[in-house]
């Protein structure tokens, strides 16, 4: 008996895509390559840890799931209640589970978790289908995210003479392989990304931003009645991020064992693409949205006002050894901003930034 057909790849539909249609944004490249049927997102196990593609923070030790307990715990007496936890974009729910295992009797709090991807979450946690099943105002507590805003996609635009716009498409070579093509914008709407008025970018300068930012952050920021809405993740703000002096090439970038590269057309569907958030955009969505911004900080002041060092006193070598990591100011203690802001609640009872 012949044995059933293999069911195309990203990198299959996505040639069949631009082979019977033309070019594509690179946007719609990266939606497929990561989210699509059998896509880098949509594999099975994460490959997230040093064993896989990418270490994450709030993965690489318990010590940062105990960090955000800690602001849980002193969430719970200004709110005069237990603090429910709510994480989008939990991956592999290891900060879920390091959390919870803080407490003692883990059942008196609410831990809920949402993800882009259908995801089992750790024991203990509920899964959220769909954020429109959390209605808007009614979560007291602290909404958190880690690296969840660099996973969406991205249109690549690039700056023309006389101050004008274009966008780098996705085409097929010759062989059949991916390319890179100038064009117009695929959205004239694409313009607002870079801000009002926009920032003006350089003959050849490109920017990789997202429409997705500022509407999945809004998503987040109407949910939250009292607490904190923290999102960890690579990126800048805008006039820093869209600095050509920085990055004139953009962000996109491409991570495979541990290897970080800037090919997004090699393992289609099989390494992660990502690039730096507009932390702009973020901070102005929240604010729209009647939050208060507390603070925009680094990874490492972070975790520092969160407790951290309350765990290393006595700590064995091994966790000592996470923690330097996770504050490594030459590492994700320096490049991973912490966006804090707040509703109802005095941040700083909380924090000390």
């Amino acid at each position: 008996m012949a044995s059933a057909p293999h069911p195309p790849s990203p990198a299959d539909r996505l040639r069949a895509r631009i082979a019977e249609r033309g070019a594509i944004p690179f946007a719609a490249f990266m939606e497929e390559a990561l989210y699509g049927e059998g896509g880098y997102y949509r594999c099975g196990a994460l490959p997230i840890g040093e064993a896989g593609d990418y270490v994450t923070g709030s993965s690489l030790s318990p010590l940062f799931g105990r960090a955000t307990a800690r602001l849980l715990s002193r969430l719970d007496g200004v709110l005069h209640h237990p603090a429910e936890l709510f994480e989008a974009g939990f991956g592999t729910g290891a900060h879920l589970a390091a959390a919870r295992a803080f407490f003692p009797a883990p059942a008196a709090r609410r831990l809920r978790a949402w993800d882009r991807v259908s995801r089992r979450a750790p024991e203990g946690v509920e899964t959220v289908a769909d954020l429109d099943g959390v209605a808007e105002r009614s979560l007291d507590g602290l909404i958190f995210s880690y690296e969840l805003f660099d996973a969406l996609p991205v249109h690549r635009l690039i700056g023309r003479p006389g101050g004008e716009l274009g966008e780098l498409w996705v085409e097929l070579d010759g062989d059949g392989g991916f390319a890179w093509r100038e064009g117009d914008l695929s959205d004239p709407a694409l313009a607002s990304l870079l801000g009002d008025p926009p920032a003006a970018l350089a003959p050849g300068q490109v920017a990789d931003l997202s429409p997705g930012w500022a509407p999945l952050y809004r998503r987040l920021a109407r949910r939250l009645g009292r607490g904190l809405l923290v999102t960890c993740d690579y990126g800048f703000l805008r006039e820093r991020l869209l600095d050509a002096r920085i990055r004139p090439h953009g962000t996109l970038a491409a991570y495979s064992r541990q290897r970080v590269h800037r090919n997004p057309f090699v393992l289609v569907g099989e390494q992660d693409l990502t690039a730096h958030v507009d932390f702009s955009a973020l901070v102005q969505a929240g604010e729209e949205e009647g939050l208060a911004t507390v603070s925009l900080t680094r990874q490492a002041l972070w975790l520092a006002a969160c407790g951290i060092f309350e765990d290393l006193a006595g700590a064995d070598p091994e966790t000592r050894q996470q923690a330097m990591a996770l504050l490594d100011g030459e590492g994700m203690g320096e490049e991973i901003r912490v966006l804090v802001q707040s509703r109802g609640v005095d941040a700083g009872a909380v924090l000390d930034l």
